[in-house]
């Protein structure tokens, strides 16, 4: 247990949104949405955070597929 039971891995996606045309709260919209619905940190005005507490082997890979499908679909 670390020090600090909140200490996890987190993930911070941006990008340029004149390339990939979709901002991060519709982006958090479409991935809790979606199938499966991903959950990310609820502070998306100009990026995503993605947290990994509960995840479980394999997941992260899942998250991963999804994320890609949301913004490859926005460019």
């Amino acid at each position: 247990m670390p020090e600090i039971a909140n200490a996890v891995p987190h993930l911070r996606i941006t990008w340029d949104q004149s390339v990939v045309k979709i901002a991060p709260e519709e982006a958090a919209k479409r991935l809790r949405e979606g199938e499966p619905s991903i959950e990310v940190v609820p502070d998306y005005k100009e990026k995503l955070d993605v947290a990994s507490w509960t995840l479980q082997p394999g997941e992260a890979q899942i998250v991963a597929r999804r994320i890609r499908e949301v913004l490859k679909q926005a460019s």
